[in-house]
């Protein structure tokens, strides 16, 4: 539309040029005020008209329209608390699906507890009634998990950094971010912390690692008897799980269906630095893989066994577990470096450590013997015995002949 304007000002204007030249020659009677007043008139006329026509296309721009602020979300409702039945039935249903309780059967966990918690509470206050078998079972196991809890973390903690004596000449120096339990303290743990042996524990302040401390007099370990061959090692480790005639725990593998064996995680390594030997191998069975960090003295040796390897991005589980343990100190004189050759040494190796003892068992193909060459020998032993008795049976047969 402006276009058209334009072109139809530029058309009026050549015509209105030529028409007024056309009156400067040929009519001579009017005057040039009077042509100058008529030009101005027409040509202020056509711009006005232009002006009128074009403006709605150079109007201001309209004004956003406003925008409505969002709306607030809506404040979540407190949850309305479980009652009693709610608890009950929404644990039965996850009881009732098989693969819960198979986890449940080989000690695995199985929600947060908050279902057990409300009929725990509906129990003691004499509402529960009778609970069915399954979620009495569950309920003892839930409360256990709860004692074990609330011992440890009322337990008499040493929180790091601090210098604990653990044993004879074998300090630690408590890191920090870190905290000890003594041996004494262990024992008063629930019985999912006990062991036969007195045992320290050690964990960090967020309780993603914890590892025993075992402390023992074993001898000089000399440079010889930490040349650690992996290979020999494992296939000790190996013969605990798959041959059940050495090991009675074989049974469990076959009983659970699990037919692997253990594999290194971190084959055995000696920090001759820190004197540290530290390995890991997984175990075929459901369980945490099985972490140790060793720490070597002249004659005495600290031995860490990680319970809890934890997680973390910046380390792998067993370099916490080798910083731990060269965290270990001893009294002057008592270190590795301190062994001479009247030192006494340890009598067995590290390999026998690490795998255990190597087993000699008879196969179940070798020739028995037979049972004369079995009970031979407790004939003659008891020979004279029974001899006499031989004796004195005749003598009261001979005897009541006579009679």
């Amino acid at each position: 539309m402006h276009s058209k304007l334009v072109r139809l000002l530029q058309r009026l204007l050549q015509r209105l040029h030529h028409a007024r030249s056309g009156q400067a020659l040929h009519a001579a009677s009017t005057t040039k005020r009077e042509q100058d007043v008529g030009f101005r008139f027409v040509i202020s006329f056509l711009l006005a008209l232009l002006l009128c026509t074009a403006a709605p296309t150079y109007a201001a721009p309209a004004a956003e329209p406003t925008r409505a602020k969002p709306a607030e979300p809506a404040r979540a409702k407190p949850a309305k608390p479980l009652t009693f039945k709610e608890a009950l039935s929404a644990e039965l249903e996850i009881l009732r699906n098989p693969m819960v309780m198979k986890i449940l059967d080989r000690g695995g966990n199985i929600g947060d507890g908050k279902l057990l918690e409300v009929i725990d509470r509906a129990e003691q206050a004499g509402k529960a009634g009778v609970l069915p078998e399954v979620v009495v079972a569950r309920l003892e196991v839930w409360r256990k998990e709860r004692a074990i809890e609330k011992a440890y973390r009322e337990a008499p903690w040493v929180h790091g950094p601090a210098r604990v004596a653990l044993k004879g000449p074998v300090f630690l120096q408590v890191p920090k971010g870190f905290k000890y339990l003594a041996p004494e303290a262990v024992e008063m743990l629930p019985h999912d912390f006990k062991s036969p042996s007195f045992r320290a524990l050690l964990s960090n302040d967020d309780d993603t690692f914890a590892a025993f401390i075992h402390v023992s007099e074993t001898g000089h370990f000399a440079p010889e008897q930490l040349t650690l061959n992996a290979d020999s090692i494992l296939r000790r480790i190996q013969d605990k799980f798959t041959d059940p005639l050495r090991n009675a725990k074989g049974f469990m593998d076959v009983q659970y269906g699990i037919v692997a064996k253990p594999e290194w995680i971190d084959p055995p390594h000696y920090d001759k630095e820190h004197h540290v030997v530290s390995w890991s191998h997984t175990e075929p069975r459901p369980t945490s893989p099985r972490m140790y960090a060793v720490r070597l003295g002249k004659t005495w040796a600290a031995e860490f066994q990680v319970i809890s390897p934890g997680d973390s991005d910046t380390e792998a589980p067993i370099k916490r577990a080798q910083k731990v343990a060269a965290a270990i100190e001893f009294s002057p004189g008592e270190d590795y470096d301190d062994a001479d050759t009247r030192t006494t040494k340890a009598a067995f190796s590290m390999i026998d450590l690490i795998g255990g003892p190597a087993f000699k068992y008879t196969p179940l193909l070798a020739q028995q013997p037979s049972t004369w060459e079995s009970i031979k020998p407790h004939l003659y032993r008891f020979s004279p015995i029974l001899l006499l008795v031989l004796a004195a049976i005749l003598r009261a047969t001979r005897a009541r002949k006579e009679e």
